[in-house]
């Protein structure tokens, strides 16, 4: 089978923040001694299917970091009053990171079909799991035998359980999960075709899922979420 090189989409925001997170500073809060986009990016530089890493970034220190690295290729955010489109009373700027329209500018700005894009606030991503899902696009999405899948994204696994309120007054707790719920969550692997195609959007209207495992969907944006990524990050071989 065919296994074209994938390229990385990944923006790190550092002057320009999301208006409505409560971690304004996420991306280059200090993680191990290093900026937290960092650690992102050098482990999407050792996978082997990435062939490029695109940064859309406002941040000097990425480009002091890697504006000499050949595998890295760094662009500049949107300029927001010049884009127009159904959304143009939003600003572009105080979106996330993984919107679509980041997506369609960093797509305009580079070559190249198949993308993975993600982002740098999952500090206990592993390397691992980066390749098993590009092995899943390739399997699934590019061969020909599963004509049904356009697209790649992963998701999270949240079970619940409720308690049964059918004898009130008297409530038991159920035993089984009363219900599952998938989130996106981390990536999206798809390329440029697919997108076009449905409407400039990553998510494909037939994606293959992959479930990522919970200690590596933890997100940093919040103070709260910072302290338990830092503790889970600090005591990772534990946690193996």
């Amino acid at each position: 089978m065919n296994k074209p090189a994938i390229t990385a989409l990944i923006t790190v925001q550092e002057v320009h923040t999301i208006v409505n997170s409560s971690l304004t500073d996420a991306h280059v809060k200090d993680f191990g001694g290093r900026p937290l986009f960092q650690l992102m990016i050098d482990k999407l530089l050792t996978v082997k299917a990435i062939n490029k890493i695109v940064i859309t970034t406002d941040s000097d220190k990425v480009k002091n970091i890697y504006g000499s690295n050949g595998k890295v290729s760094i662009i500049g955010l949107p300029n927001a009053d010049t884009l127009s489109d159904q959304y143009s009373n939003e600003r572009i700027l105080e979106e996330m990171p993984t919107s679509d329209r980041f997506t369609a500018h960093a797509l305009g700005k580079t070559d190249g079909e198949h993308f993975m894009q993600t982002q740098c606030i999952n500090p206990l991503l592993s390397v691992q799991t980066i390749e098993d899902a590009i092995d899943r696009y390739y399997t699934y999405v590019l061969n020909d035998e599963y004509q049904q899948f356009d697209s790649l994204m992963s998701l999270s696994r949240v079970e619940k359980r409720l308690y049964g309120n059918a004898d009130y007054p008297v409530t038991t707790l159920r035993n089984d999960p009363h219900f599952v719920i998938f989130e996106d969550t981390v990536f999206n692997i798809f390329n440029r075709a697919a997108f076009n195609r449905n409407n400039k959007r990553k998510f494909g209207k037939n994606p293959m899922f992959f479930e990522v495992p919970e200690i590596e969907n933890l997100t940093v944006e919040s103070h709260v979420g910072y302290k338990l990524a830092k503790l889970a990050y600090d005591n990772r071989n534990l946690l193996l």
